[in-house]
């Protein structure tokens, strides 16, 4: 399946491009790597010592080419939108930053320098990986276990060998673990996540989620087709604080049948088997009274389902949101 495009600007296609300029060529690949802590400056640059075929930084820069070659820029990685994560789909979510939601704003300030006092401090590693011109960063999520000494309540010791055979020591000095893995790729204005629980844990998006489904909202009561519209704004707020409502709402940002004409959109859904009568209608607008009905405008405006011409078979399908439609 082709890579579906972005609904906020941004491409499958792009990333894979970009990736694939960037790792081309990985002796002429500019690499350096931060530490994003709570203090400021919060984003610092590290030091290495040079030294030959035992560079730490060197290794890192290996590893990060490696894992954005054979899981970002894989022939099968698949790219959608973020609008799509109620799908719960195995691909890469693209989200969109903006001014009221950007976590990870702090990779476009001035670092400082690092030293291994603000050990304490970090929550993440982020690397610059850039060819002339193109760059990205890749962050790294620092986990409490990544991270030993930063409590302080626990004791870290190392091997050593002695006269008396291999013993223990205590690590006076805090360490810091490095992990082979990139949790989110930041391009531009974009962050691009295979697991949004971690933006959804440690980032705040929730928050970008239901920005999304206030905006989707606006876009149905501007419309005019629905005569009580706080009953989407009642149906996204459910859950006890969790977004899963609001995800669902979602699905339908940037729904084709949201920006049909309206008289061809009701003239539509008359000649529809599905949809005539489904949801309660007055004056030319439906009336929402239960959360199933709901749901039922949301399918109908996501376009939920696709009927065969042959066999007169309908089946509920995700697939029109990623294929091209037929001309």
């Amino acid at each position: 399946m082709a890579d579906a495009e972005i609904r906020q600007g941004l491409t499958g296609l792009e990333i894979k491009t970009l990736i694939s300029e960037i790792t081309a060529t990985p002796k002429m690949c500019g690499f350096e790597v931060y530490v994003i802590t709570k203090s400021e400056p919060r984003l610092k640059k590290m030091g290495f010592v040079e030294n030959g075929a035992d560079n730490l930084r060197q290794k890192l820069k290996e590893s990060i080419l490696k894992i954005l070659s054979e899981k970002y820029n894989a022939a099968d990685a698949d790219y959608v939108s973020a609008d799509r994560i109620a799908d719960e789909q195995r691909k890469f979510y693209i989200i969109s930053t903006s001014e009221h939601y950007d976590p990870l704003s702090v990779l476009k300030t001035t670092p400082g320098v690092f030293s291994k006092n603000d050990i304490g401090d970090a929550t993440g590693i982020a690397f610059s990986v850039r060819h002339g011109e193109k760059y990205l960063w890749a962050y790294q999520h620092l986990w409490s276990i990544m991270v030993p000494n930063k409590t302080k309540k626990n004791w870290m010791a190392r091997l050593v060998s002695g006269t008396q055979g291999d013993v223990f020591e205590e690590m006076t000095d805090p360490i810091l673990t490095f992990a082979e893995k990139i949790d989110l790729l930041v391009i531009n204005d974009y962050i691009i996540a295979s697991d949004y629980k971690l933006l959804q844990n440690s980032f705040g998006f929730q928050d970008y989620i239901r920005i999304r489904a206030d905006k989707t909202i606006g876009a149905v009561e501007a419309k005019g087709i629905v005569a009580n519209v706080d009953k989407l704004r009642d149906y996204v707020q459910r859950g006890n604080g969790k977004p899963k409502y609001a995800k669902k709402m979602m699905r339908i940002t940037d729904s084709k049948v949201l920006k049909m004409e309206s008289g061809k959109l009701w003239e539509n859904i008359h000649k529809s088997t599905r949809w005539n009568g489904k949801i309660k209608e007055e004056d030319g607008k439906f009336v929402l009274d239960t959360y199933a009905q709901v749901e039922d405008l949301i399918d109908l405006l996501d376009e939920r389902y696709t009927r065969s011409d042959i066999t007169d078979t309908e089946y509920d399908t995700d697939v029109k949101q990623v294929a091209e439609p037929v001309t």
